[in-house]
């Protein structure tokens, strides 16, 4: 992919990782932010390939690196706070579950995520309340 525009390989990273290829996507985002460093997308895909490959902690820091060039990054608070979730880190993920849905109200996947974090906290009624809200915006799309 060395031949290819940082936008090919892009392309070509999303379809792989669509496909469920997630070891070819992960070398094509790494090839699109050699040439383009401040690619927030792929710093996200990055971090979405790894956490595919069960490399939670990587992740962290590739979506850590997303925002760090977009502190506003809907995405990337979602993805980062599944990568917490998986390594036990509730509270973090909480946070930037909370923070993705002070971006963006309606983002139905951060509160269905939410939900589940609250259940795994104990809380029944606020996760609920999430699950409601999950499914509300869901019926709007």
């Amino acid at each position: 992919m060395e031949s290819c525009s940082w936008e090919e390989q892009f392309r070509m990273g999303n379809y792989l990782a669509n496909r469920g290829d997630h070891s070819r996507a992960l070398d094509c985002f790494l090839g699109v932010v050699a040439d383009k460093p401040n690619h927030s997308m792929s710093w996200n895909n990055i971090g979405v390939a790894r956490l595919c490959l069960s490399e939670a902690s990587k992740a962290i820091m590739a979506f850590e690196q997303a925002l760090k060039i977009d502190s506003k990054y809907r995405d990337a608070y979602h993805n980062r706070a599944l990568a917490y979730s998986e390594i036990g880190e509730l509270n973090l993920a909480m946070d930037d579950l909370n923070h993705a849905i002070a971006l963006d109200p309606d983002h139905w996947a951060s509160y269905k995520h939410r939900s589940i974090i609250h259940q795994m906290l104990g809380d029944k009624e606020m996760s609920f309340k999430d699950y409601l809200k999950f499914k509300t915006l869901v019926g709007t799309d």
